[in-house]
């Protein structure tokens, strides 16, 4: 009797491990798309910046959206799409293939990656992490934060 659980046991756990490597593969998929899917609203909001687009990026942020610059400003939406037309953003290299993103939750993610910029005449390499919120089926940036790199 003991011998029959016990096998039973692990057939059901040996069962459970083919089950859930199965969907492993369906699992980097998702992962890929959803970061191809955030980098691509991210190189779209850089240059969005750069031309200036208040209308995109107005539809791009959340409404509680905070970002944090490499030179230490800090801006909530209102105020940053107010500073907009003061702000020269030029020569932008975001670096993708080394990109990565951090699933928090279905509705929740982190985009990592490395970019450099020119602001005015002041060079900003930063390692940057955009989080995202997917509000009403559309993915909003909620956070973005630099940190400065050499």
């Amino acid at each position: 009797m003991i011998a029959r659980r016990t096998f039973a046991l692990g057939t059901l756990a040996l069962a459970t491990l083919i089950g859930l490597a199965g969907s492993l593969p369906a699992q980097a998929q998702d992962h890929a798309k959803l970061r191809h899917t955030l980098m691509q609203a991210e190189a779209a909001s850089w240059e969005w910046v750069r031309t200036k687009n208040v209308a995109a990026l107005q539809d791009y942020f959340a409404d509680d959206a905070l970002l944090i610059f490499c030179d230490g400003s800090r801006y909530g939406k209102a105020e940053f799409l107010k500073a907009l037309p003061g702000i020269s953003i030029d020569n932008i290299v975001i670096d993708k293939a080394t990109s990565g993103v951090i699933a928090i939750s279905p509705d929740v993610a982190t985009l990592l990656y490395k970019v450099s910029y020119k602001n005015g005449n002041t060079t900003c390499k930063a390692a940057s992490a955009s989080t995202y919120v997917r509000r009403n089926g559309k993915w909003l940036s909620v956070l973005y934060q630099e940190t400065p790199v050499k």
